[in-house]
């Protein structure tokens, strides 16, 4: 959800900013990645699932309250935080499948598989809002406002099961 929420506020002809900052995601992950695999940073699942849910709601927020999709340093920082935070979740799932030890091959194939998800789960959003755009002849802020609305549902109630 979180990537398609980061998807929905651009459009096709801002490729250069949204990939720049889908970039940022990317580098972010592979830095938690490795950070949590070299146990560098440690946390429970429980708190990064909460902190995940927290994520997903400030990125709804920051949709809300954003109205032109840009790609400044602020942002690039708070999506590489993001990065770091999803390469933290990723390790659990690293590690759920591959044990404690460090390999240099699947973890490398394991990180560019995610990466790879990531472009492809957020370039599929951002062409299926644009042609919904295109087929419905919608506003744009207005089509932002309702998927905002549906992440921010989400993430409240990913929230509240967490507590």
């Amino acid at each position: 959800m979180l990537l398609v929420l980061f998807g929905i506020t651009f459009q096709l002809k801002d490729w250069k900013a949204y990939f720049s900052l889908l970039l940022a995601v990317v580098i972010g992950s592979i830095a938690g990645l490795l950070l949590c695999n070299f146990t560098i940073i440690n946390f429970s699942t429980p708190t990064v699932k909460l902190i995940l849910a927290f994520s997903i709601l400030i990125v709804g927020l920051q949709n809300l309250l954003i109205s032109q999709s840009s790609a400044s340093t602020i942002r690039y920082n708070f999506f590489a935080l993001i990065g770091i935070i999803l390469g933290i979740a990723i390790n659990f799932h690293y590690r759920k499948h591959y044990g404690s030890g460090f390999s240099f091959y699947p973890f490398t194939g394991y990180s560019l598989g995610a990466s790879v998800s990531y472009f492809l789960i957020s370039f599929i959003s951002l062409l299926v809002s644009s042609v919904l755009m295109l087929v419905f002849k919608s506003d744009r802020r207005s089509f932002n406002l309702v998927i905002t609305g549906i992440g921010i549902g989400i993430a409240l109630v990913l929230i509240y099961l967490r507590y």
